[in-house]
């Protein structure tokens, strides 16, 4: 078995090298996050390398590095809680094992919960 892992670079750009995908960020399978994560780097970057091409300017990779963090965290987050509510530890005691079933009752057995969980998964639209 190998360990589940979350690394996150902060800023995703050093002057004009800029980082996407697995190699700024890496989160737990759990989430399924990875692979559209890195789309969504690609596309967020793919806009700013045109504005910064356009103007001459290394400006716009500070704000891909912006806007693809805000992301990246929200699926950091998400990883880790869907790891934590899906995955048993080792040492957990049967008092953690039923806090963590009604954890996932409560999430699934809601509305409010239920709609979380599925944005989580599919993704929300950017706000800038």
């Amino acid at each position: 078995m190998l360990p589940f892992r979350s690394f996150v670079q902060q800023p995703m750009h050093h002057g004009r090298l800029v980082l996407a995908g697995d190699a700024a960020h890496t989160v737990p399978p759990t989430g399924a996050k990875g692979l559209n994560l890195a789309l969504a780097d690609v596309r967020v970057l793919a806009e700013e390398l045109e504005r910064a091409v356009a103007g001459g300017d290394t400006a716009p990779l500070r704000t891909y590095s912006e806007r693809a963090l805000r992301r990246v965290w929200k699926a950091q987050h998400f990883s880790s809680w869907m790891t934590t509510l899906l995955h048993t530890l080792p040492d957990a005691t049967p008092f953690d094992v039923r806090r963590q079933e009604g954890e996932l009752a409560a999430v699934t057995g809601s509305t409010v919960g239920s709609t979380y969980l599925a944005e989580a998964y599919t993704g929300r639209p950017e706000r800038r």
